[in-house]
């Protein structure tokens, strides 16, 4: 039987260390909270996908960078706790597959904690193209990518060139990907939450959802209404 498993990569929102880039403009104690919030949506949104859409036999790992304690305060017990290993975020990936030792049909899909407005859908979509094809990729309007996955494994190694957190990451990946002889799908472009551009984006773009949707980031733009209201003024 194949596995399908959703692997969410997060850091803890500490104070001084999360979001540094939304930091510089609105401050580190109200980064720091949307930090949270996002976290706090993201899980919603991994465990909602589970159980919509006749996927309820995905398993849901949280990979964190440190403070076990506190994940394992913050999710619920469908979650499985998996500790990131490894110099940058190649390395960490391939070490979670590795951990997590997929057969070679199973499916295994990477997100991050910056983009709890993902539709749900493009996740199943993640799973569903990994019937046909190697690897799939959910495209970053910057040049980075909101999403990876893999069926089976990839090689050891693959990802050791690739420049992080630059414009280059997607491209770097997809062309890792086709040296090695891997098919590649594509998700839509989406964005994600990392300054406060984006973060004015999501405000803006939540006049658009359901009025229940992504209830933590909500409170917390409402709790930085003055901030932001200065930043964007």
């Amino acid at each position: 039987m194949v596995k399908c498993t959703l692997v969410l990569f997060a850091k803890p929102p500490v104070l001084g260390v999360a979001k540094t880039r939304l930091a510089v403009a609105i401050g580190a104690d109200a980064a720091a909270l949307v930090a949270e919030a996002l976290l706090a949506d993201t899980l919603a949104l991994c465990e909602t996908v589970t159980e919509a859409g006749g996927s309820p036999d995905i398993e849901l790992i949280l990979a964190y960078t440190d403070d076990r304690d506190y994940f394992a305060s913050a999710v619920s017990d469908r979650w499985r706790l998996l500790r990131q290993e490894g110099a940058h975020l190649g390395e960490r990936l391939e070490n979670a597959l590795a951990a997590l030792r997929p057969s070679s049909d199973d499916a295994t899909v990477f997100v991050g904690m910056d983009a709890p407005h993902l539709p749900q859908e493009f996740l199943r979509r993640a799973f569903d193209a990994l019937r046909e094809f190697d690897t799939v990729l959910g495209p970053c309007e910057d040049g980075g990518y909101y999403l990876v996955g893999v069926r089976g494994i990839w090689p050891r190694g693959i990802l050791a060139g690739v420049r992080w957190s630059t414009e280059h990451a997607l491209d770097d990946t997809r062309a890792a990907f086709e040296h090695a002889g891997l098919g590649c799908a594509t998700l839509p472009e989406w964005y994600d939450i990392d300054d406060v551009e984006s973060l004015g984006r999501l405000a803006a773009d939540l006049e658009t959802l359901p009025p229940d949707a992504l209830p933590h980031v909500r409170a917390a733009l409402a709790t930085l209404a003055d901030e932001l209201g200065t930043v964007n003024g």
